[in-house]
């Protein structure tokens, strides 16, 4: 309590926004694959298209959206990601073509890259360095509270059957915005770098000379293709194979499981995390997410799904805990919004993921899952070598910086 009573209201205020958002989010985007699917009965490659469409986008936009928000202040960017927001889903509510779907879903990944930059580097900018780690995990933790809470929600809502949601979701993105505009006009801070001419090179060129994270990002990229599973690949398999019944209920049930899971592994994961370093944590994750996806080749009854899923979650949180902290801990203080905003490259895996997702669903047969589910935990452990080389970058970064103050 006297952790969260030191923390800026900005940072609370992005902490309860990030919660309220994500549940709204959890309430609809799990779901889409199967809306997709099974009302408007698109063919498994025409989801996986629309669903990597967005990660595309955002991908593109990151190389400009972590400058944007240097450039502009956070402020700006998090008002003009909301209320992109409201207007995608409100759309969605209301198209029924794979062009408009891949349309909107393009302009969601955009309006990501400009948003999450700005919000993560916000927390960074507003909460000490000593409490940083602290602030990311809780943001975590609000993530899977409404992961755990909005599947129910969802099947209540008959999410999957009906649009509905989608205008849930502008709501809740309208209200966060307001919250937003309000904080900052009673809570006004000093965006020391808004308004700079920040180059929108600067994630190229950040790419170029911290060699190590720049390995750390590729790495992290196979990490996220295996992990980009869960809401692509994954329930298509479910509401289609004979192998297992209930696809909907069953998917609902795994991403409750995935959201407990994770709040019950957070702390010690996060103290290995600690103990270690963020580049170790997120290596043992990416091999983690691989074997949770084998044995999800291998799960021919709903017990053996649940332990692929907490073997998957175990992984997940090793990657995700830490990304934030990573990524801080190699961020220049005048270039923080570039680093998080270079972070978003790792849309890469989450673009190609459910493509190749669909391609061994549309191949293979929702009846065959070994040799969908073990390609892509091949895939996902391409990885860990390049995560290791950027360990080595590393080390052999600081022993130079440590000679260089000696020597001077």
């Amino acid at each position: 309590m006297h952790r969260l009573r030191q923390l800026h209201p900005l940072t609370i205020g992005v902490l309860l926004g990030t919660f309220f958002s994500r549940l709204g989010t959890f309430i609809t985007m799990p779901f889409f694959a199967i809306y997709l699917s099974t009302v408007l009965k698109f063919s498994p490659v025409d989801v996986g298209w629309v669903l990597s469409i967005s990660a595309v986008s955002s991908l593109v936009m990151s190389f400009i959206g972590g400058t944007l928000s240097d450039r502009y202040g956070r402020r700006t960017m998090m008002l003009t990601g909301t209320l992109g927001f409201v207007f995608v889903f409100i759309a969605l509510a209301q198209v029924e073509t794979f062009w408009a779907f891949f349309t909107l879903s393009a302009l969601n990944g955009v309006f990501r890259s400009i948003f999450e930059p700005s919000a993560r580097a916000l927390i960074s900018d507003t909460t000490d360095e000593k409490n940083r780690l602290f602030v990311f995990n809780i943001r975590y933790a609000m993530i899977n509270v409404a992961a755990a809470i909005g599947p129910g929600i969802a099947l209540l809502l008959s999410a999957g059957n009906t649009a509905i949601t989608f205008y849930i979701t502008a709501f809740v993105y309208l209200a966060y915005g307001i919250a937003i505009f309000i904080l900052f006009q009673r809570y006004p801070i000093t965006e020391s770098h808004g308004g700079k001419k920040v180059s929108f090179g600067a994630t190229v060129q950040l790419l170029k000379t911290d060699v190590a994270f720049t390995f750390a990002l590729a790495g992290i990229i196979f990490g996220i293709l295996g992990y980009s599973q869960f809401n692509s690949t994954l329930p298509q398999f479910l509401t289609t194979t004979t192998l297992l019944s209930g696809g909907t209920s069953l998917f609902a049930l795994l991403i409750t499981i995935n959201a407990v899971t994770v709040l019950v592994v957070q702390y010690p994961i996060m103290k290995f995390g600690m103990k270690t370093s963020p580049l170790v944590s997120i290596t043992v994750g990416i091999a983690t997410v691989a074997i949770g996806l084998f044995v999800m080749g291998n799960a021919g009854t709903v017990w053996l799904m649940i332990g692929a899923m907490f073997i998957f979650t175990c992984g997940e949180v090793m990657m995700f805990t830490m990304t934030d902290i990573l990524t801080d801990s190699f961020a220049k203080p005048e270039l923080r919004g570039s680093y998080f905003g270079a972070m978003g490259l790792t849309s890469i895996g989450q673009s190609i993921g459910p493509v190749i997702g669909g391609q061994l669903l549309f191949y293979f047969g929702a009846d065959r899952p070994l040799p969908i589910f073990g390609w892509l935990a091949l895939l996902t452990l391409l990885g860990i070598p390049l995560l290791l080389l950027s360990q080595r970058v590393h080390r052999r970064t600081k022993v130079a910086e440590e000679k260089e103050v000696v020597s001077l």
